[in-house]
């Protein structure tokens, strides 16, 4: 089915679901509204007309500009400045958007490209000044201004002219209307003017025509109404007249259903019930933010635009939801509203009010100042609980029964039908029902002492109560109505110690608890997850559940709002509520549910009441898809995609494609206008994201350092019943930039293999050279150890040298010694041999003897010094005796001596001879050496 059908499909709907409900709608409240003021759509203060395209696209004729509206976006296009937008019109079969104002006309088209008609106009036509209606009829455009009317076939503009002028044209049921300066009606056909209906009033102004089963109403600005028809003119509504006279009417709007809104100067909105004769009138007394209504408009979900002097507002006129409060002098939080046949009585947190059925405000009810709550009918006669104890309420009084601490509600118990048993701030209290119907406080009863706002009666006379943060208890009466017993009761499947909401359902009780609805077996204490009432709830929190007269069972969690729905007597149906887009306006302190009202019930408000109509609730929703609008590049300020506003959403697979960017901005249209001001949208980017971003206002979304590759992109939004709604995927391909294509990864392939061989080629010649710079370090570094080790070898032989030539000292020390010894002996034996005495003589001689052993026992360092000396100085005795073989261990002793540097006198105390004797000792060794007189015996002997 296409946008068209369903459009019709739905207005038909509407047309007969309304009128069967909208009698019973008398005094219910005030519509839900939605005020647009000139600072949030950034435009003029004046607004006269209204179109809309099938995308849900809404356009608004305002004093600086055409407005567009998506549901989340206001957009001003302005073509001249200082040109005024008059009328507005759109045509689905050229997507041309046909726009009057001051001294033109024309349209726009595709990207909002404007074209003026003027050129077309014919020579000779008269000036006009403002275009102030445009219709499309017949395939022809009426452009209607005060001087002419101008008509446009597509190609060519022909012009319809009186000699009496014109003032509002009227377009009804295919059928074209005008009215002379004269007050006349004309009906244009083609391009002529010919006699049109009847009408009774010639010197006034047309305010607008309707076309009814009986004819044509006739709407003049003055307020009067006439019913034309082929028979007569005759007065009609009185009532209405005598209602709209003094306001003077701008604007008369035939609705889907049998109402009309009537759009007058001084008073705001009116709508009228044909059928039911029934008067509404909207204006800033109950939510519009001026009575100078110029113009109204029915989009195609059913609300009603209502263009102003200075602003718009958005009307859900069809919306199960009626908001009573501040019109009807209700003040204070409500908790309960309870219809009876005098009228209606409000329970509130400021005290009780009563509405008389044909009052238009409510009365205070005195002596009931404070917080009030809830109110129970016992033998036809209705109490009220209150913070100060419990009041009767008859004929718009309050009749005060007992003063006890807090009370919630009273109610009759069904085991003990002469007593009442009412819920207090802490714990129960008995009343008695005397012969007469009326409650008498009995007594408080023993024994538990915890807040009693939810308390029920099972069908085994046990009183159940609800603490909602405590728990659940069951309470066990005696026959005299004491209490016997008082149990906690715990379970397995649910924690219910605290967060609970006891109710009764078809006799049977119910607890809406943290994780969802669960039924109470009142025999065995069992409680397991209710299957009737937990579909869509998805183990929520479940704040609310309350049945109504119609056996309805309304629920409030954490993400639903609604109400199951019997569809047979074990089988329901769950049905999303409007009351969604209200969640955060109801009383969450002490949120209640009223059920014994009219047409449905009453939940209460942070402000008042809010009525709900379940029946309304069942209307056609147009499932509109969210789309993407934009794309854009942040970092480039580039626009990359963009919807054209007058062209038909492709709703199935698109793409787009556009070269790598930093920072990408997506931009959404829901065309959802319900819900304006709780609008969510979440974001999947699938192969970017992982899940879905959080639920957010925003219609714009960001993505920074988005890779190249390809994409799909979805959003979700909630509409106005909580429900979402995901867009068709629009698949993106980001291309890298010309730097990143396939050819230039094929270059860069071959710039980096050629790299790669000529960092080859360079690594291995810095190779080869760090090789042949470390051969030389290696050769270098061995010939260092070389020298190093040569330089220890030298160390250590010089070492060995002077450890040698130090035994050689010692050898020589040892030489002396002896010689000295030899010396001592010589003495001592002349001695000896001077003193002459036998004995001395032997003694001495023994003692002398010895110390010879002695000394011969060194001269084993001869041989000792011998070896070292040949060792030091290259076996210099072995090789000189090899080749001097007659030379003397004398001369050896001195060659040695001489090889060793000594001076005369040493050698001389060494060998133990005179200073001549070693010069004589030397010449012997010359001659033996052989060497001649002019060879240095020294020299020879150290070079040897």
């Amino acid at each position: 089915m296409n946008t068209y059908k369903l459009i019709t499909s739905y207005t038909s709907f509407i047309l007969v679901l309304v009128s069967l409900i909208t009698s019973a709608q008398k005094n219910s409240g005030v519509y839900p509204i939605k005020n647009f003021g000139p600072q949030e759509y950034q435009a003029g203060i004046q607004n006269i007309d209204f179109a809309q395209n099938r995308n849900m696209n809404l356009f608004v004729a305002n004093n600086l500009g055409v407005l567009s509206y998506n549901g989340s976006k206001w957009e001003t296009h302005a073509y001249r400045n200082g040109k005024k937008q008059r009328s507005l019109e759109f045509d689905p079969e050229t997507n041309r958007l046909y726009v009057g104002s001051q001294g033109d006309f024309g349209f726009f088209e595709k990207n909002w490209q404007y074209t003026s008609l003027l050129k077309l106009i014919p020579d000779g036509a008269p000036d006009f000044d403002e275009v102030w209606d445009v219709f499309i009829f017949d395939s022809r455009v009426y452009f209607c201004t005060f001087q002419s009317i101008f008509v446009f076939d597509g190609e060519s503009i022909s012009v319809i002219t009186n000699d009496s002028g014109f003032n509002r044209s009227f377009k009804t049921q295919n059928r074209l209307f005008t009215q002379d300066q004269n007050g006349k009606l004309y009906e244009v056909v083609g391009l002529e003017l010919v006699p049109s209906i009847k009408q009774g009033q010639e010197n006034l102004i047309v305010s607008g025509i309707i076309s009814i089963d009986q004819g044509h109403l006739i709407f003049y600005n003055s307020g009067k109404v006439e019913l034309s028809n082929s028979v007569e003119v005759s007065t009609v509504y009185p009532e209405l007249i005598e209602t709209l006279s003094g306001n003077y009417i701008n604007h008369v709007t035939q609705l889907s259903d049998s109402r009309l809104s009537i759009a007058t100067q001084r008073a705001g909105i009116f709508l009228f019930d044909i059928q039911n004769r029934v008067i509404e009138n909207i204006n800033t007394s109950n939510g519009l933010q001026s009575n100078a209504c110029l113009r109204s408009f029915q989009d195609y979900s059913g609300n009603l635009w209502v263009g102003m002097q200075n602003g718009l507002a958005l009307l859900d006129i069809n919306s199960p939801i009626r908001l009573i409060g501040n019109e009807i002098n209700i003040q204070g939080s409500g908790y309960e509203a309870y219809q009876r046949p005098e009228g209606t009585y409000y329970t509130t947190s400021n005290g009780i009010y009563f509405l008389a059925n044909e009052a238009l405000e409510c009365k205070f009810l005195s002596g009931t100042e404070g917080p009030a709550y809830g109110i129970e009918m016992i033998n036809d006669a209705i109490y009220a609980g209150h913070h100060t104890g419990l009041f009767r309420l008859k004929n718009g009084e309050a009749i005060r029964v007992a003063s006890t601490d807090g009370l919630w509600e009273v109610k009759r118990l069904r085991s003990n039908p002469n007593y009442a048993l009412a819920g207090t701030y802490s714990g129960l209290y008995l009343f008695e029902i005397d012969k007469d119907g009326t409650l008498k406080a009995k007594q408080k009863l023993q024994g538990f002492q915890e807040s009693s706002r939810f308390f029920e009666e099972d069908k085994n006379g046990a009183i159940w109560v609800g603490q909602f943060y405590k728990g659940l208890y069951k309470l066990e009466l005696s026959n005299d109505l004491e209490i016997n017993s008082v149990k906690r009761i715990t379970s397995d499947q649910v924690s219910i110690e605290e967060h609970i909401v006891l109710s009764e359902i078809n006799d049977e009780l119910y607890l809406a608890a943290k994780t969802g609805v669960y039924q109470i077996d009142q025999d065995d204490n069992v409680i397991s997850k209710s299957e009737k009432f937990n579909t869509e709830l998805d183990g929520q929190w479940v704040y609310l559940l309350t049945q109504d007269k119609n056996k309805n069972v309304y629920v409030f969690s954490e993400n639903k709002v609604g109400f199951y729905k019997p569809v047979s007597l074990s089988n329901y149906q769950f049905v999303p509520s409007s009351l969604y887009q209200l969640r955060h306006s109801f009383n969450n302190d002490l949120l209640n549910v009223s059920v014994n009202v009219e047409n449905g019930v009453y939940f209460n408000a942070n402000e008042g009441f809010i009525h709900y109509s379940p029946l309304v609730e069942n209307q056609i929703v147009l499932d509109k898809k969210p789309v993407v609008s934009s794309i854009f590049s942040v970092d480039e300020d580039t626009l990359l995609f963009a919807r054209l506003p007058f062209e038909d959403i492709i709703l199935t697979n698109s793409s787009i494609s556009f070269k790598e960017v930093k920072d990408l901005q997506f931009t959404v249209e829901s065309f959802k206008f319900k819900n304006v001001d709780n609008q969510q949208f979440r974001y999947l980017l699938e192969g970017f994201d992982k899940e879905y971003s959080d639920w957010t206002v925003s219609p714009v979304k960001e993505y920074t350092n988005l890779p190249a590759g390809k994409y799909k992109f979805y959003v979700q939004t909630l509409d106005y019943l909580g429900e979402r709604s995901t867009s068709e995927p629009l698949t993106i391909t980001v291309k890298p930039p010309f730097l990143k294509t396939k050819w230039m990864k094929m270059i860069y392939g071959l710039i980096a293999i050629t790299l790669i061989v000529l960092l080859y080629r360079f690594q291995r010649y810095r190779y080869k050279g760090k090789e042949r710079k470390l051969k030389r370090d290696k050769q270098a570094e061995l010939e260092q150890k070389q020298r190093e080790l040569q330089s220890l070898k030298e160390e250590k032989i010089q070492s060995e040298l002077r450890h040698v030539n130090n035994l050689l000292a010692a050898s020589t020390m040892n030489l002396v010694v002896k010689n000295e010894f030899m010396e001592n002996i010589k003495e001592e034996l002349n001695e000896v041999r001077q003193k002459g005495t036998a004995p001395e003589t032997s003694k001495s001689l023994e003692r002398i003897i010895k110390e010879i052993d002695t000394t011969l026992k060194l001269q084993e360092d001869w041989k000792q010094f011998e070896y070292h000396f040949d060792k030091v100085h290259g076996d210099f005795l072995t090789r000189l005796t090899t080749e001097f073989i007659d030379l003397t261990p004398g001369e050896q002793k001195l060659s040695a001596f001489l090889r060793l540097k000594m001076d005369t006198k040493e050698i001389a105390n060494l060998m133990g001879v005179s200073l001549r004797g070693v010069e004589v000792a030397r010449y012997r060794l010359r001659k033996k050496l052989g060497l001649d007189k002019h060879q240095n015996l020294s020299k020879f002997i150290l070079e040897y």
